[in-house]
């Protein structure tokens, strides 16, 4: 499509990619996983403790869905011709990155986290757009 900017969205992409992963080692940290040069099975195992503590996954929840929106923010402001379009094209992306390694979480997270994937995309795109507090 027309408008559309790969770039744009490839930028996005590695910008959330980057947010996310330093937000997630500082959760691990924040909710007492083991150092990061521990053995592969007691990292797993906390992992596996952490997939059961709702505080952390809400919270995960929130960091992710917040950077979500700043990747339709950044989005947005590298292609102006059609924020919109190319914010939506970047939560279709991050949703459909985002399926795969949402399994082992439980139900009410990978459905919350997937299904605000696109509004807070979008949301990004209008908070690029905004001035003075108005929508332009």
């Amino acid at each position: 499509m027309q408008g559309i900017s790969i770039k744009a969205i490839v930028l996005a992409t590695l910008a959330v990619f980057g947010i996310d992963f330093v937000s997630s080692l500082v959760l691990f940290a924040m909710f007492g996983g083991p150092p990061l040069d521990a053995p592969k099975e007691q990292i797993e195992a906390a992992l596996a403790a952490l997939n059961e503590d709702a505080g952390y996954l809400l919270t995960a929840l929130v960091l992710g869905t917040a950077s979500t929106v700043v990747g339709g923010y950044l989005t947005a402001r590298l292609a102006p011709t059609l924020p919109y379009y190319n914010a939506l094209a970047f939560g279709v992306l991050g949703v459909a990155i985002s399926i795969p390694f949402s399994t082992g979480v439980p139900t009410w997270v990978r459905v919350l986290g997937l299904g605000l994937g696109i509004p807070a995309a979008l949301a990004g795109a209008y908070l690029s757009k905004r001035k003075g507090g108005i929508a332009r």
